[in-house]
């Protein structure tokens, strides 16, 4: 039997945490919903403060894809921080274009 200090039982307990994946949504029913908050945002006006938050991300989304990102959540990451990236280019460029 070998002795485990709190620091090896905290370690095992994060890798078995950081190797879970999260439950599926139903993918049908998550799609409504996106949309469903998609047509809430343009009705009350919000899609331009979306776009604001989106673009001014762009540093944070460096920084924290120069984390350590648990492997379930990579692909959803890299996801992100292409969107950010294309919503902050598509302001610079419209910026560019207003000069």
């Amino acid at each position: 039997m070998s002795l485990h200090t709190a620091t090896e039982i905290q370690r095992n307990a994060q890798r078995s945490w950081d190797g879970r994946s999260p439950a599926e949504p139903n993918e049908q029913g998550f799609q409504f919903a996106c949309a469903d908050v998609a047509n809430t945002l343009v009705e009350d006006g919000e899609v331009s403060q979306l776009v604001e938050q989106l673009s001014r991300s762009r540093h944070l989304m460096t920084h924290l894809m120069s984390q350590d990102v648990p492997m379930w959540l990579r692909a959803d990451a890299r996801v992100l921080a292409q969107l950010v990236r294309t919503i902050s280019g598509r302001v610079d460029e419209s910026m560019e274009v207003a000069k």
